[in-house]
């Protein structure tokens, strides 16, 4: 089953590039937006960024796929006055205006808000960027990794004391902040459609940062320095920590309710002493005395295999999982029922596994044909046709440069 397309009929201008902003037009364009990603002759620069960690293969660059399928592409010249004018052309039958450019370059163009609303008044402004919008920083360059993971808090949360901080996983924050971005146009075309108002959209990936951390950064006002450094390094608690199992795999437990699982979890793993060892009759003893808990439990699970624990918890409703590894994960049964993977053909025809967007709709999140990204300026001609122009006349504008990629 495929999902409603509740964005059909919505078009969106994408002039983003790398990661953050152009992985939120994608969630749009699966769930049928017409989304045009804005190309500068050059192209993104994530076309030719080489990327060591296996995200590039001889035939396809996973990441551009999984970042722009389901889009259209066009290459305009935004520096000239006849490229430029063929963007506000385009403008004035958008209805979103998603960017990634800071504001400083935007200005530069001359796409600027007031620009823009003069073609179209019903546009929707939406923009992502590194650290905010206002502010003596604003234009400052920003990626996920130095504002999200560095200064976001994440790495310094996520890092052992005394080691260099964690690196983190790859557009682990432009895709969480991705979604906010999202988030934040699917609100401002309803607010437009309530209210004929369009808005300003901004999100930026500090604000992401600190969203996704605030449980901490809540606690970060409101406690001394020597409570932050125990928050930050909380150590071991036996009832939701993860244990290694006698093949070297581990298992996670997550019982918020300890009252509630902790007679199973002694009869499961064996150690029916403990219900009358005194030291753990209660939540708070079992606190007092959690090292002893730890190294007890941390035998049981280290006596049997991951495979035999599955068979023992396998009936058992509560929750524990497998910390898996990516292999499992790809091939996980619930990831497969409910469409969480889903194959593009990229334009040599070889297959490419990516990720879809998190959120269904009438049971699947799926868009009805996926597309691979396109390649740099693919679309031009035809998107120059629909806003009116004759095939002579992109012949002119592509043989002076104005655009690329008419064949």
């Amino acid at each position: 089953m495929f999902a409603t397309q509740v964005f059909k009929g919505v078009r969106v201008l994408e002039l983003a590039q790398f990661v953050f902003v152009p992985a939120a037009g994608a969630i749009l364009a699966d769930l049928g937006a017409d989304v045009i990603k804005i190309e500068m002759p050059e192209g993104d620069p994530y076309r030719r960024l080489k990327i060591t960690d296996g995200r590039q293969t001889k035939s396809a660059n996973l990441a551009m796929e999984l970042n722009n399928r389901n889009k259209r592409s066009i290459a305009i010249d935004l520096k000239s006055d006849e490229g430029r004018e063929l963007f506000l052309q385009l403008v004035e039958t958008a209805d979103v205006f998603l960017t990634s450019i800071r504001p400083g370059a935007l200005k530069r163009l001359g796409l600027t808000l007031d620009v823009l609303r003069e073609r179209n008044p019903r546009l929707i402004y939406a923009h992502g960027n590194g650290l905010g919008f206002r502010g003596e920083q604003a234009d400052r360059a920003g990626y996920d990794a130095s504002c999200f993971w560095a200064r976001g808090g994440f790495a310094h949360m996520l890092s052992t004391p005394g080691q260099r901080p964690t690196r983190p996983r790859p557009a682990l924050g432009d895709h969480a902040g991705a979604m906010n971005v999202a988030f934040g146009m699917a609100s401002a075309l309803f607010h437009r459609e309530r209210t004929g108002e369009p808005t300003t959209v901004e999100i930026s990936l500090l604000s992401s940062a600190m969203w996704i951390l605030s449980a901490d950064v809540t606690m970060g006002a409101a406690l001394s320095d020597e409570q932050l450094a125990k928050l930050a390094n909380p150590g071991r608690h036996a009832l939701t920590s993860a244990y290694e199992t006698a093949d070297g795999r581990f298992l996670q437990l997550m019982f918020l309710d300890p009252e509630r699982y902790w007679p199973e979890l002694c009869r499961r793993t064996g150690r029916e002493d403990m219900l009358e060892d005194v030291r753990f009759a209660t939540v708070e003893s079992r606190v007092e005395h959690g090292e002893a808990l730890l190294t007890a439990l941390d035998e049981a699970f280290a006596s049997r295999t991951l495979d035999e624990w599955r068979a023992v918890f396998a009936d058992w409703d509560a929750p524990w999982e497998v910390i898996q590894n990516l292999r499992e994960l790809v091939t996980d049964p619930q990831a497969e029922a409910n469409d969480v993977l889903f194959d593009v053909t990229v334009e040599d025809g070889t297959p490419v596994t990516i990720v879809s967007g998190p959120v269904s709709f009438d049971g699947s999140p799926l868009p009805p044909e996926p597309k691979c990204a396109p390649t740099m300026g693919r679309d031009t001609a035809e998107l120059l046709r629909e806003i009116g122009l004759s095939d002579e006349a992109i012949a002119d504008c592509a043989g002076r440069g104005v655009v690329t990629g008419v064949a």
